[in-house]
């Protein structure tokens, strides 16, 4: 049985919201596991009045709970109409089971510090979203995966190692959004079981950001590292930024504006201007940051006496050559590859994720657990809004190859979970 779901997704960056149209068919010889199919993909550009207001809440952590109540039903409205423009433009009416909805993180707090505790927040009400659509939509994933007593983030190593699990090469997944993130795949028999994530540290939330403050907001990013290839690196300046304590700590860990977010990135322009830097300095000294701090991420936590062998990058900084030359030079016995190679399109990864999510939350499935986290209890991630043809979809659901039911379930071993994702070329 293939389900047909459409998965939203917004990035720290909140330039657009990412719609992936997928189809996921359970394996029959080998029902857990999945094959995947992207059929369509689009991004919906963020209004600039709601990226501002996503952004403030982020940045300043001074919003009123007015606001917040608000900002979560306007989310919510923009990923709607982002999932229903697709669905109309594309003739779908009909051809869509589900939506799953990452919405956008507003906060994280991993590593609580008392009083507080462990918690993330994702907002894009999902009641709006099947009310605009009429369709199921599954949200909260990240939200189960804290529950549980893990980190919620990066929430990505169920399909980098399905896709990526190798017998005999040790394998790098990463991501370059706004904040950077990988997922380890050590190689061996047990490739899926051996995996582990955490975040690296800035991506490209801070080259972003200077890019923005040196052109008083006409430009948005580096395009194609044109800025940074003419200036000269402050090396000073990018070790005393890699002494900051996160880079160094045990696993698991992740991070988020929280800590590396646009007044950070104010205060190493205001910085590097003050001892001379031109602008074009000013960028290739963090973009160095980023470049560097992968390499010392990639030798500090991989297994003892493994060297990556191949490292598949994903993400606006995929595209950087400033990054990946550096990580060419600096990984000399590792191949550089874009994910694409796998025959997932990298601009569209995150949003695959989330309906490979949603799927295997209404198949009643776990993900696999990675290494280093906090709690290796397997959960069914994900909250489930019905939308007008929910009855349906469920009788669709309830039986079908793959479905977990009482005479599937082993709870002495936990939930099943797929091990491998076969990944269908689209044609055309």
């Amino acid at each position: 049985m293939t389900l047909k779901i459409i998965g939203l997704n917004c990035g720290t960056s909140v330039d657009a919201i990412d719609v992936a149209y997928c189809a996921i068919t359970p394996i029959p010889s080998s029902p857990n596991d999945l094959r995947l199919e992207l059929l369509d993909y689009t991004e919906h550009p963020v209004p600039p009045e709601l990226k501002a207001r996503v952004l403030k809440a982020c940045r300043e952590n001074a919003v009123t709970m007015e606001e917040i109540c608000d900002l979560n039903f306007a989310l919510g409205r923009e990923f709607g109409l982002a999932a229903k423009t697709f669905i109309d433009k594309n003739g779908l009416e009909g051809k869509v089971d589900a939506i799953a909805s990452h919405g956008q993180t507003l906060w994280h707090i991993p590593s609580p510090v008392p009083p507080q505790h462990k918690s993330t927040l994702q907002m894009a009400e999902s009641a709006v979203i099947a009310q605009i659509t009429g369709l199921t939509t599954i949200s909260s994933f990240r939200v189960g995966d804290v529950a549980a007593g893990r980190m919620g983030a990066p929430l990505i190593a169920f399909l980098d190692a399905a896709v990526l699990a190798h017998p005999t090469l040790t394998r790098a997944s990463q991501n370059l959004g706004g904040i950077g993130n990988v997922t380890i795949i050590p190689a061996g028999d047990s490739a899926v079981e051996s995996c582990f994530e955490f975040d690296t540290g800035p991506g490209n939330v801070f080259i972003d950001a200077a890019v923005r403050i040196i052109t008083n907001g006409e430009q948005e990013y580096d395009k194609d590292g044109l800025i940074g290839a003419r200036g000269r690196v402050y090396q000073d300046v990018v070790d005393e930024f890699l002494s900051h304590p996160y880079f160094s700590a045990p696993l698991p860990k992740t991070t988020g504006r929280e800590l590396f977010g646009d007044d950070v990135a104010s205060q190493l322009v205001s910085s590097l201007r003050s001892v001379g830097a031109t602008d074009p300095d000013v960028i290739a000294t963090i973009t160095r940051i980023t470049s560097e701090s992968l390499v010392r991420a990639y030798k500090r936590y991989s297994p003892s006496g493994v060297t990556i062998d191949e490292v598949y990058i994903c993400g606006g900084g995929a595209y950087n050559p400033n990054i990946t030359s550096y990580l060419s030079t600096h990984l000399p016995h590792t191949s550089i590859n874009l994910f694409s190679t796998t025959r997932i399109a990298p601009e569209a990864k995150e949003a695959i994720s989330f309906a490979l999510l949603g799927h295997e939350c209404l198949m009643g499935k776990s993900i696999v657990v990675p290494q280093h986290v906090g709690s290796k209890e397997r959960v069914v991630l994900g909250k489930i809004t019905p939308g007008k043809g929910y009855g349906r979809l469920m009788r669709k659901v309830v039986g079908s190859v793959g479905f977990v039911g009482g005479d599937v379930e082993d709870e002495s071993n936990g939930l099943p979970y797929a091990r491998r994702i076969e990944v269908m070329r689209t044609e055309g």
